[in-house]
């Protein structure tokens, strides 16, 4: 397989264009068992 478009690093207005695409604080719930903003952590 080939990739449809060569690897490259995106600029800052890249990563903000592609963030407007999200509502704002979204957080997939897939990683809610992984960042725990809101709890402390276990002894």
């Amino acid at each position: 397989m080939v990739p449809r478009q060569a690897p490259f690093a995106p600029t800052l207005h890249d990563l903000h264009a592609n963030g407007r695409h999200f509502p704002p604080n979204y957080l997939h719930e897939s990683w809610l068992d992984y960042l725990y903003w809101d709890s402390e952590l276990e002894p």
